[in-house]
Order: C-alpha cells, then sequence, then structure tokens
C-alpha cells in the first residue's frame, strides 16, 4: 500500500474538527481511554491459545488491519486531531466572548466586501481591527453614502447577534456565519469613512478588475444572461434569480455556477492555446500559476476554486521541477490549507460537494467506465468513448456525493445524467469565449447562444416526475453508505485486476472463504435473517408514543403531529403576507423531511387566516394548477 502521510495527516485534522464542532469537550482523555482499552485487549488476545479455527475473530483479522492503521498512522491521527480539536475549541470561546458584547458598540475595520442591496438597506462586511480575526456585517442606510470595497471605516450602532437553529435540522445562521468568520450583525447608527482604498495592493487591484469585468458582462450581456455567466466566470450568483437557481439544482446542473476544477481546467487550456507557441513550456507554467493566483484573488478564493486552484497548481509545479505529482496528496494539501485558514469550512455544503464529487471520479471512474466498456460495438467511434467518459465522470461523483445532496437538500434530479452529458458538450466553449467576451464584443454572440443552451437543459426541472424528496438521512447511514461504497470499490478491483498484491491475494481467499461458510451453513443462516426480518416488521407494527412537535414558522401556527399507529397529521402550515418568503418551502417541507416523514396523512386547518393558512392554500392551488395568489383561497 502507498504510503500518504499527509493524506492521513489531513484526516485526523478534520476528526479533530468535527469533535470540537459536536462535542463541548476535548478528545484528549478519549485517546488516552482507548489507549488504555485497546493494549489491554491486545493482552488478553495474545495471551489467548488458539485451539480451532474461528472464522469470525479479532486475532486472525488484525494482522491486515495492521496493514492499513499502524503506529506510525495512529501516532499521525492522535496529534494532528489533538491540536485541530484544540484550536477549534479556542475559536468556540473566542466566538461566545464575541456574541456577550454590549448591544451598542463602536468598530474600527475595513470594507471587505462588494455592496449587497436589501430591501431597505445595503450590506457590507467589514473585517474588525482588533485581536481577533472576526468580521462583521454592517447594515447601512440607503440613505447614508455608498462604501467601496477597502474603505476603511467607524462605526457605531447596535449589536445583533446571530440566530441558532430554530427547528430540528433548520438553518443555523451562526454556523454558517462562522464559516465566512462573521460574528454577527451591527445596524448602523453612526458611520464615518477614515480612508480609501486600505487593503493591501494586490487585494484593490484585484477587485477594480473584477468590478471592470462584472460592468462589461453587463455591458454586452442582457440581464438574466449576465447574471448567470458572472456565476460562470466568477462565482457571483447573487444576482441570479431564485426560480433559475432552483430550475438549475433541479436540473442537477447548478455545480456550474460554482467556480471549481472544471473551470480551472478550462482556463489552463485556454492559456495553453494562446501562449504555448509565443513564451515556451516552462514560462508558461509559471504564467499559470500566476494567473489562477490572481484569479482566486478576483474571485474570492470560495472553498471549491481554492481546492482546483492547489491542486493545479501543484501538478503544473512538479511539471517545472521534473516530478510526478500525486492527486491524492495533491487532495490532501488543498484540504489542509482551507481548514487552517478556517476550521468551520468543513460546514460549507461548497466544500463537501467539491472535494467529495472529485474524490468520487478518482476513485469509481475507472471502475464504472471499464464495466460501460464490456457493451462491445461493431465499431469504435470516438464521440462514442467519449461519451462514455463523460458519464462515468458524472456518475462517480454523482454517487459520491449522493448522500450529501439529500442530507443538505432532500432531493435528487432524476434527469442528471442526461443534463449532465448535455451541458458537458458546451460547457468549455461557453468558459473560454465567455472570458473573450470581455474584451471582445463579437465573442458575446456565440456565449449567448451557449447561454441559452444552459437556460433550455434547465428547463428539464419543469418535466413530469424531475425530482425526487427524500428525508433526511442519518449521519450512521452515511457513514455507513460510503464505507460500503469503498468496499464493493474495492472488491470489483480484486476480482477485475491482473495482478494482484499479496494483501489483495488473501483478501481474495477470505471472500472465498466466507461464502464457502456459507453456502456450508446456509440453511441455518437463512434461519437467523428469517427471524431478524420477522423481529423488524414486528418492531415497526408495535404502537409508538404520540409525538407532537410544534414548528416556529415566524408570524403563525404551523404543529406537526405523529400518531401511535405512525399516522401524520399537519395542523396549520404558517405563511407569511408578503410574496418575498415561502413559508412552506423554505421551514415546513424541510422540517418534515429531516424529521424523516416524506408524506402527509391529514391536513387541518384552524382558521383561514394568511399567516396560518397561505402555505396549503398555494400548494392546493399548484396542484389543481390555478392560480392563487395574496393568500385568496382557491
Amino acid at each position: 500500500m502507498k504510503e500518504r502521510p499527509i493524506l492521513v495527516a489531513v484526516i485526523g485534522y478534520i476528526i479533530g474538527i468535527l469533535g470540537g464542532l459536536y462535542f463541548p469537550f476535548s478528545i484528549v482523555p478519549c485517546y488516552i481511554l482507548i489507549l488504555a482499552i485497546y493494549y489491554s485487549l491486545k493482552t488478553s488476545f495474545t495471551n489467548q491459545k488458539r485451539n480451532r479455527f474461528q472464522l469470525l475473530s479479532f486475532r486472525r483479522y488484525r494482522k491486515y488491519l495492521k496493514l492499513i492503521i499502524n503506529r506510525k498512522v495512529i501516532f499521525i491521527l492522535i496529534i494532528l486531531s489533538s491540536i485541530s480539536n484544540t484550536i477549534v475549541l479556542y475559536q468556540n470561546k473566542q466566538y461566545e466572548n464575541a456574541y456577550q458584547e454590549g448591544e451598542n458598540i463602536q468598530v474600527l475595520g475595513v470594507v471587505v466586501s462588494q455592496k449587497m442591496e436589501k430591501t431597505y438597506y445595503n450590506l457590507y462586511q467589514i473585517k474588525v481591527f482588533d485581536s481577533k480575526p472576526f468580521n462583521l456585517y454592517i447594515q447601512v442606510s440607503k440613505k447614508s453614502e455608498e462604501l467601496a470595497y477597502g474603505d476603511k471605516v467607524k462605526v457605531q450602532g447596535e449589536y445583533q447577534k446571530p440566530s441558532k437553529q430554530r427547528n430540528y435540522g433548520g438553518y443555523d445562521e451562526e454556523q454558517y456565519l462562522k464559516t465566512l468568520k462573521v460574528v454577527g450583525k451591527v445596524k448602523v447608527k453612526e458611520l464615518e469613512v477614515i480612508a480609501h482604498k486600505h487593503l493591501s495592493k494586490p487585494l484593490q487591484i484585484a477587485n477594480e478588475v473584477k468590478v471592470k469585468i462584472k460592468e462589461r458582462i453587463e455591458t454586452n450581456f442582457e440581464e438574466e444572461n449576465s447574471a448567470i455567466l458572472k456565476g460562470l466566470l466568477l462565482g457571483e450568483t447573487s444576482e441570479i434569480q431564485e426560480e433559475v437557481k432552483e430550475k438549475f439544482q433541479v436540473s442537477s446542473i447548478s455545480h456550474i455556477l460554482a467556480i471549481s476544477g472544471l473551470h480551472i481546467n478550462y482556463i489552463v487550456i485556454g492559456i495553453q492555446i494562446l501562449f504555448k507557441r509565443v513564451i515556451g513550456k516552462k514560462k508558461i507554467r509559471i504564467f499559470t500559476i500566476t494567473f489562477l493566483i490572481f484569479y482566486c484573488l478576483i474571485t474570492g478564493f470560495s472553498p471549491s476554486i481554492a481546492r482546483a486552484t492547489v491542486m493545479a497548481i501543484i501538478t503544473i509545479g512538479a511539471e517545472i521541477v521534473y516530478r510526478k505529482s500525486d492527486i491524492g496528496n495533491s487532495i490532501a494539501i488543498s484540504l489542509f490549507i482551507i481548514l487552517l485558514y478556517n476550521p468551520y469550512l468543513i460546514l460549507q455544503v461548497g466544500l463537501q460537494f467539491s472535494y467529495l464529487g472529485t474524490i468520487g471520479i478518482i476513485l469509481f471512474s475507472p471502475t464504472i467506465l471499464k464495466i460501460f466498456n464490456i457493451i462491445k460495438l461493431k465499431k469504435k467511434r470516438v464521440i462514442i468513448e467519449k461519451i462514455k467518459e463523460m458519464l462515468a465522470v458524472t456518475l462517480s461523483a454523482q454517487i459520491m456525493v449522493f448522500p450529501i445532496l439529500v442530507y443538505h437538500f432532500n432531493l435528487i434530479g432524476v434527469y442528471f445524467l442526461l443534463t449532465n452529458l448535455l451541458v458537458s458538450l458546451v460547457i468549455g466553449p461557453i468558459i473560454i469565449l465567455g472570458f473573450f467576451s470581455i474584451g471582445i464584443k463579437l465573442f458575446a454572440i456565440p456565449v449567448r447562444i451557449g447561454l441559452s443552451y444552459l437556460r433550455l437543459i434547465a428547463q428539464f426541472s419543469q418535466l413530469p416526475f424531475s425530482k425526487i424528496y427524500m428525508a433526511t438521512p442519518s449521519i450512521i447511514f452515511i457513514i455507513f453508505y460510503f464505507v460500503i461504497l469503498w468496499i464493493a470499490n474495492q472488491i470489483y478491483f480484486i476480482y477485475h485486476l491482473n495482478h494482484l498484491t499479496p494483501t489483495q491475494k488473501r483478501v481474495k481467499n477470505i471472500i472465498a472463504l466466507f461464502r464457502y461458510q456459507f453456502r456450508k451453513k446456509r440453511k441455518i443462516y437463512l434461519k437467523y435473517m428469517i427471524i431478524l426480518l420477522v423481529f423488524i416488521i414486528v418492531i415497526s407494527l408495535l404502537p409508538k408514543k404520540l409525538k407532537i412537535y410544534f414548528v416556529d414558522v415566524g408570524q403563525g401556527d404551523c404543529t406537526f403531529i405523529v400518531t401511535p399507529k405512525n399516522k401524520t397529521i399537519l395542523i396549520d402550515g404558517g405563511g407569511s403576507l408578503t410574496d418575498e418568503f415561502d413559508v412552506g418551502d423554505k421551514i415546513v417541507i424541510p422540517y418534515l423531511l429531516d424529521r424523516g416523514y416524506t408524506t402527509i396523512d391529514y391536513i387541518m386547518i384552524s382558521h383561514f387566516d394568511q399567516d396560518h393558512v397561505r402555505w396549503i392554500v398555494n400548494g392546493y392551488a399548484r396542484i389543481q394548477g390555478e392560480k392563487c395568489s395574496n393568500g385568496k383561497t382557491v
């Protein structure tokens, strides 16, 4: 087995972060206890005499476990996880201390974001000049002067602590803001601009370039195409309408709106095409690394682009010094850099999708491609082989992110294979020509056609059965899913590799031994399985306790009841008085899915005030195909 100490170190670092996030105590005492138990068990197993053959025994398979988890691995895991766990626990205390500050505060900071326009105010993010490396949102009246990126400001106002999770499985603003290093919001009463362009020169230049690019895109494209192209080239999705975002998500193509390895690959390809013959191989690699770093500055160092950029720089850097890069170490190094900057980024959905999708492609695409190649065609055509490769990449990434996708969004797009195949045919030219269209307006014509094509693919979300809602899986199920997936992939390789290592041969023999033992005692095992199945069915049929949940829907009421016979009842469903926020889609449906229920047996309405019934009435109207607005009944 190839040793990757960096990968082991990152796994240990992640373990420590997760321990700090979900447990309020240090994991170091736990390690001491586990090691004590291990050595006591090791002594007892060593002293036992081996009387007879045992298929299932710790002693028999301990030597195979040592091949993966040896003393060196355990040492690295313990040290790195202890360090990261201490860091997270310390930062948790820092955040708690920041939350306990007085209501009226005065801070000095620098603006590190563009203006975020809200209905009644403008929102900015500022980096506070303090010993604590925290940021704040400042809520500024629209009547006040507009702030610019890099402005040094003195702010006085009312501090608002971020809200915690209000419902089971619901949105946790406090956890989300930690991924941005933000400790809350200040409703500004007094604002003074002390200086302009107070950030470092590279950041200021990158921001000016970004503003110019956005202006050019807005000039060359109409509003809807402009918003999508900003997402494709800059990762700016704030201007894309929620309806369009939802269509992209249901069609399983929303990943193209987040800057990732796909974009970095096409940027590298574009640079190679343009400059390779002009400045030579070595200089083009140095120029590519420089451009990628600058591009990261422009797009704001999101986790997905940081991963792709670091991996690309490592690969290109290895070529410069005539070394071969290891993709496993590249992934580990990029993730370590990101989590070293902010350990709370492990909670960010974009980071989880980016890394799991990449790992899925690395692990499973060769296996899936081999399965596809079983289908023999009379004539091998290049286009068919390319389609196979695209489908293998899409399917392998989707298999890996599937449980995380369901965990966060509770739905899967049925047509994801077809939509991703169609998108992969045009996304490269759209990205490359999109950059050209910034400087040369003539290129805007094919880009506009490409963006219309993407919007057409997004319409797959409107087809019948385009999405399936699923209950939120448990963490145990997700872990079990990944373990089974990894085992299945390893077994496939063991049975299809021509040259096996000694360890792989031993594993293959163990599998054969298990199959032999099962055939030998097949009737006994079948009896046990039937008894277990009957037991599970009986347990599921037994009456349970009556459960009553009160759902926080803001203004209004919503009660969810589960009867002893597992019937579900929803009493009222909440509903806002305006169309700005859909209580049903944003709160009630996610709550029911987080509780593990995908159907409602009975819906009861206490009275017909909009804040009690609007979501239910609008939902009924959509099902019936009738229009219903402003809370009017159907």
